[in-house]
């Protein structure tokens, strides 16, 4: 398996992609909750770039596993993203949380979102659909401008 954040020449096998997303759960920190969630996010060339969700007693400040992943890829200068897969141990599929799901949004709706649970439950979305009505701010300046 690739490290997180290695380039690829082609497109990942889905199952290698939830593999990264399994591995990503086990380092979770999760004492409150006991809800251990890992992310793998894949970039259009290739990069796989994981995260796992980490609570804290100041429950606002808990970040979830999407959001480490996306901001691990911005820090590593991804901006264009293909797929996402999602592990967690819930009887059903969990799709990203709301606020995850703004967040992947202001990177281009086409997103692939495959979540899987430990038990194998299976479920696929487009992210457009997860969140057909994102927040957008008009009149922002493009990137680069003050």
């Amino acid at each position: 398996m690739a490290e997180s954040g290695s380039e690829m020449s082609s497109r990942r096998d889905v199952e290698e992609l939830v593999e990264v997303a399994r591995q990503a759960r086990e380092r979770a920190y999760a004492p409150y909750s006991g809800f251990c969630v890992g992310a793998a996010l894949e970039t259009e060339d290739g990069r796989v770039f994981e995260g796992c969700n980490v609570e804290n007693a100041s429950f606002p400040v808990t970040v979830c596993a999407e959001r480490v992943a996306l901001g691990s890829a911005v820090a590593g200068g991804a901006r264009r993203f293909t797929r996402l897969a999602i592990v967690t141990g819930a009887h059903r599929p969990t799709p990203p949380c709301g606020m995850c799901t703004q967040a992947l949004s202001e990177f281009g709706l086409d997103l692939e979102v495959v979540s899987v649970t430990e038990g194998g439950s299976r479920s696929e979305w487009p992210l457009r659909s997860l969140l057909p009505e994102h927040f957008v701010l008009q009149d922002r300046p493009a990137e680069g401008e003050a």
